[in-house]
């Protein structure tokens, strides 16, 4: 039994589920400083970007099980070809554990004893980003050459979902911890930054899972599930005279 999946029908559905996210989140924001929270609270509740354990949480978390799956499905494929199965293993895992961190807010438990101990602020207010920088930095290092042995389509699209994540996870992490250092986070402002940090994250996952499927139908060919680029057509039966 065959799965068909096609790329391009998953990608622009993913698309549509984050700008409906993201609609639905503006609309809590705006009820959240002009109406008071309790004026909807289960909308800012269920779909407000910067509350735990809602919609986008379980849909972000959710999002990257998928890609550490697909990662998954390489590497294995990969394990008797050469060593660079081991790289999509190493993906698979670190997609793993970032799934796990979004739904259980890992790097946001460890910001204040990091922050106590280093006596970060400004910038630094947020200050899980420094071993998740440094580990970001170790990551960059090992898998540059097997990022450029990738296909050119498919690294091209690996270093844009990965350059939207990074600067959405912390480069807007890195703004929002200085502007809620100094104004607090209950302003127009932070609800700015956390919804941009939040969107591009999304679309970082939704861009590098529409790229993994691609690789997989244009590179793998002994697999049970069938990708294809798009839809088959149906052939029209003839009639007899």
């Amino acid at each position: 039994m065959n799965i068909e999946l096609n790329p391009k029908l998953i990608f622009s559905k993913m698309l549509y589920f984050v700008l409906f996210l993201l609609l639905v989140n503006i609309c809590g924001v705006v009820t959240k400083l002009y109406f008071g929270q309790d004026s909807f609270r289960m909308l800012v509740l269920l779909f407000d970007f910067d509350t735990e354990v809602n919609i986008p949480t379980l849909y972000s978390s959710f999002s990257l099980v998928i890609a550490s799956f697909l990662l998954f499905i390489i590497a294995s494929s990969h394990r008797r070809a050469d060593s660079i199965q081991y790289y999509w293993f190493g993906l698979a895992v670190i997609f793993l554990f970032l799934a796990v961190d979004e739904i259980a807010s890992v790097h946001e438990r460890i910001s204040a004893p990091v922050r106590d101990i280093l006596d970060t602020s400004g910038f630094l207010y947020y200050a899980w980003v420094i071993p998740y920088g440094i580990a970001l930095t170790i990551f960059v290092a090992i898998y540059f050459k097997f990022l450029v042995r990738l296909p050119k389509n498919i690294m091209f699209l690996f270093v844009i979902s990965g350059a939207m994540f990074v600067t959405g996870s912390i480069g807007f992490e890195l703004l929002g911890g200085r502007h809620a250092e100094m104004y607090g986070e209950n302003n127009f402002m932070f609800c700015l930054l956390y919804t941009c940090e939040e969107l591009l994250e999304m679309l970082g996952i939704v861009i590098f899972i529409h790229a993994l499927l691609l690789y997989i139908a244009s590179e793998l060919k002994l697999l049970t599930i069938t990708i294809y680029e798009d839809p088959p057509k149906k052939l029209e039966s003839k009639r007899r005279p």
